[in-house]
């Protein structure tokens, strides 16, 4: 009997073991402690805003639409995007309410609960006054030489869009701001970039060119990351004029060696561009925010693995019982044709493991690159449920959309 016993709690116990395997594991939520300066470095922007709406989408997310008012760092959004479940450190965002947001991604722009700070409280205000002090108006300083410590040299791979430029030999931080040579933006991106020694003024400005030359095979090559380095910088109050307008509010600019180097930030977002740094790998990303993007943005559809190999299957077309589809695999390497599948429409809600194996997503597929949508949960169930409506969604693929919602949620009513 005894022996029964044991061995009946030995398979209890492996059985618990199996599922803990199989089942994803949910995590409270915690962080480490960080800086006020690390935190400000890492947001992508940093904002207040009202909130006006705030709804539930796929999955298990929450879209709040704000109203910006103040910006310390980036650009501010029309929307946040939080999980949820507070277990998934989603922050507990109300209609009404102001919040300062520290907002992170470019595309569709998180917060968690470590990011959202209700306006009013003695935490946010003190936040508040060490922002305005960290991004007040610098009064410029005289002529002088200077010895600075450069971080991550050689080690900043930039992207423009989809555009993979390499990694920008000589581009560094310091004073915690990420600075270029002056030829960057002529070398790496398709700008003039001009020195008037006589008016002691640099000039950045568009130009005619359409298409990036292929970066050095060197660029691509990653580079061994280093000590900080010292390097003396002469400081000269050289003016920056970015398309006929003077920046007044920057870094300086410096001269060391024989080249002059400039803040990259300050200037890409008066061109117009939207910047993502990723700390983890040093890699700085430079978009155009959506609006201001040419072309056609037609509504494309796909469903993802989420559980098994990591991949998504592409859909071509979508009928009241049947879908076609090409899938890729993250295994596979670019350029290999993959045939198109068609298979019925149940497939996609079949269930592993008591686990929904695919999740739907929608984008819009654009010349540089694919911006994704959201998804609300009425939608969801009416492509599930409904052949009929699974059809008309079917005839919207492919096809420009020509309004985009402000908070990127599509609805039934998109469909109907």
């Amino acid at each position: 009997m005894k022996g029964r016993i044991h061995g009946l709690l030995c398979f209890i116990c492996l059985l618990g073991l199996f599922i803990g395997f199989i089942t994803p594991t949910a995590y409270a939520c915690s962080r480490g402690p960080t800086t006020l300066e690390e935190d400000f470095l890492e947001a992508s922007a940093i904002f207040t805003a009202k909130v006006t709406s705030v709804d539930a989408v796929y999955p298990s997310q929450k879209a709040a639409v704000v109203e910006p008012d103040k910006v310390f760092k980036g650009h501010s959004s029309a929307f946040v995007l939080t999980n949820d479940d507070s277990d998934q450190c989603g922050a507990g965002i109300e209609v009404g309410e102001t919040y300062l947001f520290y907002s992170h991604g470019w595309d569709l722009p998180y917060v968690s609960v470590f990011d959202t700070h209700l306006r009013g409280t003695e935490r946010t205000e003190k936040l508040t006054q060490w922002l305005s002090d960290r991004t007040e108006k610098q009064q410029p300083l005289p002529p002088r030489t200077e010895t600075i410590l450069t971080h991550r040299q050689g080690e900043i791979r930039v992207f423009f869009e989809h555009h993979d430029r390499g990694f920008s030999k000589k581009s560094f931080i310091t004073n915690n701001s990420m600075y270029v040579p002056l030829s960057f933006f002529s070398d790496t991106l398709w700008y003039s970039a001009d020195w008037n020694r006589d008016k002691n003024e640099i000039v950045i400005d568009t130009t005619n060119r359409l298409e990036f030359e292929e970066p050095a095979p060197d660029a691509l090559l990653a580079p061994h990351r280093g000590a900080p380095k010292e390097i003396s910088a002469a400081y000269n109050e050289i003016k920056i004029k970015v398309k006929s307008e003077t920046l007044q509010e920057h870094p300086e600019a410096f001269v060391s060696g024989d080249e002059i180097f400039v803040p990259l930030r300050a200037i890409a977002e008066k061109l117009g561009y939207e910047v993502e740094w990723v700390d983890s790998s040093s890699s700085l990303i430079l978009h155009l925010p959506l609006e201001q993007q040419s072309g056609p943005k037609t509504l494309s559809m796909r469903y993802r693995n989420k559980i098994g190999l990591e991949g998504s299957l592409e859909i071509e077309r979508l009928t009241a019982n049947e879908i076609t589809y090409r899938a890729y695999h993250g295994h596979l390497s670019k350029g290999i044709e993959v045939k198109p599948e068609t298979v019925p429409f149940a497939e996609m809600l079949k269930e592993e493991l008591g686990y929904r194996k695919y999740g739907l997503q929608f984008y819009l597929r654009m010349d540089k690159q694919d911006i994704r949508m959201l998804v609300s949960y009425e939608l969801l169930r009416k492509i599930e449920s409904d052949a009929s409506f699974r059809e008309q969604v079917g005839v919207k693929l492919g096809e420009p959309m020509r309004h985009i919602p402000r908070n990127r949620i599509l609805t039934v009513k998109k469909f109907e």
